[in-house]
């Protein structure tokens, strides 16, 4: 399972269909942006996962 899918499931939260990289977003090379089909937002920075869904809640 990829670090994200693991890291989402520990939080209890569940990816919506696939994710998909949004480089255009980042910032610099330690961070990642991915959404999902629900229009999640996933941030990936040195490893560590922040989710915020589609209703602007924070997890």
């Amino acid at each position: 399972m990829p670090p994200i899918a693991e890291q989402a499931a520990h939080l209890g939260f569940e990816i919506v269909g696939h994710l998909t990289r949004r480089p255009e977003e980042e910032r610099n090379r330690r961070e990642q942006i991915y959404t999902d089909a629900a229009q999640n937002t996933y941030y990936l920075v040195r490893g560590i996962l922040t989710i915020v869904a589609a209703d602007g809640s924070v997890i």
